[in-house]
């Protein structure tokens, strides 16, 4: 007799104190992604202005990915859709005080932190990067909005790694397929006409479950 496959449920926080770095559009186009391989897709949004939750609006309220909303307790409300059996879990959480950040960040498995390459975004990394640390959280980095041809971005990646931080290699481009995305309900890669933002998806989907395998 075949043996069912056990699943779990892996709860990917996607958080930085800066506001607009892009943690809203990763959320969604990674839960559409996720959709894609699992019927179990669930989205949590944290932030006072509800972002998430109007993409989903948008969307249509699909079933999958389903948003939870009306959260009263993180803690609570992942330990729920981990009752139900939901084998993905996407946070998106607010900017600014590590204390509103702090209890998605407990319950995470993965934290995933988007960063642009400025000066300011590089400063708003360490109060992520200790929290994780603090809370012994696996967390990476992954460089949005970015133009690869800038010194800036390699200098980025490479001031980030020498604080020992993992830096996803793919780089998620400053695509117009994204901001436009996010107004009617779907993802970069469902609009994009090159499949550029596909195959800068596929490659983050493919770090982050290669991070959670390991």
């Amino acid at each position: 007799m075949v043996k069912p496959v056990k699943r779990r449920t892996n709860v990917i926080v996607l958080c930085a104190t800066k506001g607009g770095v892009g943690k809203t559009t990763l959320a969604s186009a990674l839960a559409v992604r996720a959709a894609e391989e699992s019927k179990r897709v669930a989205l949590i949004d944290l932030d006072s202005q509800p972002s998430l939750s109007g993409w989903w609006d948008r969307r249509g309220q699909p079933q999958n990915p389903k948003l939870f909303d009306g959260v009263d307790s993180t803690s609570e409300a992942i330990e729920l859709l981990v009752s139900q059996k939901w084998e993905w879990i996407f946070i998106d959480t607010p900017p600014g005080s590590i204390i509103r950040i702090d209890p998605a960040v407990a319950s995470a498995d993965f934290v995933l932190v988007p960063v642009q390459a400025s000066a300011l975004d590089v400063e708003a990394v360490a109060p992520v990067m200790e929290l994780c640390r603090a809370r012994r959280k696996p967390f990476a980095i992954v460089i949005n909005r970015a133009q690869p041809q800038w010194k800036l971005t390699k200098t980025t990646i490479a001031y980030l790694r020498s604080l020992g931080c993992t830096v996803f290699d793919q780089l998620i481009g400053n695509r117009m397929s994204y901001a436009a995305a996010m107004t009617v309900g779907k993802s970069g890669p469902e609009i994009e006409k090159d499949d550029a933002a596909r195959v800068e998806i596929d490659a983050l989907w493919a770090s982050l479950k290669s991070e959670l395998k390991g």
